[in-house]
């Protein structure tokens, strides 16, 4: 590749029908997780604690290794360490305290693009980032107007329709013509 080659960014190599199958799996799995928001969210609070305890030993390994900011990388650790031990051994308070988060997020998100929507008016698509900003402001509402009850539901709710929205990306992706 010389210097006025841009880099280029094609489609998976594999077989139509494989992602095909794959689409649908995640299709299929996505509805089936959808009927189990409750068992996901708590699946996924469970698992996320075990992810921030792995980051948080590998993140003690780093400040060990690194010369400086050893304490930032210890208190670094610390924090993922503690976070991730609170997830494992109490799942349900941090399943409530994370969908605090995530709604108060939603808000601040909706917020900032609102502010967005309204300062670029006169560019395309402008109507669409206003939508898009309200949708999210509801969205942050409706969890925050149900807290703590909605935490039973959202976080596992969100991933299972994540789950099926990439299917259908990847089944309409599979399900493009080719071009040469």
């Amino acid at each position: 590749m010389n210097h006025t080659d841009t880099p280029s960014f094609s489609a998976p190599k594999s077989s139509p029908w494989w992602i095909s199958l794959l689409a649908i799996l995640e299709i299929i799995f996505g509805f089936i997780l959808l009927s189990f928001p409750f068992v996901l969210s708590g699946a996924t609070i469970w698992v996320g604690g075990f992810l921030f305890i792995a980051a948080g030993f590998f993140r003690m390994i780093q400040g060990i290794r690194h010369l400086t900011n050893k304490a930032w990388n210890f208190l670094a650790a610390l924090a993922y360490l503690v976070i991730g031990v609170c997830m494992v051994v109490e799942p349900i308070e941090a399943l409530v305290v994370w969908t605090m988060v995530i709604g108060f997020a939603l808000l601040a998100v909706g917020v900032f693009r609102l502010a967005l929507a309204f300062m670029l008016t006169q560019s395309p698509g402008s109507a669409w980032r206003f939508i898009n900003s309200i949708i999210t402001l509801i969205l942050g509402g409706l969890v925050l107007g149900g807290w703590p009850e909605s935490s039973a539901w959202f976080i596992g709710t969100v991933v299972a329709i994540e789950m099926i929205f990439s299917g259908w990306t990847l089944l309409f992706f599979s399900l493009t013509p080719k071009t040469r």
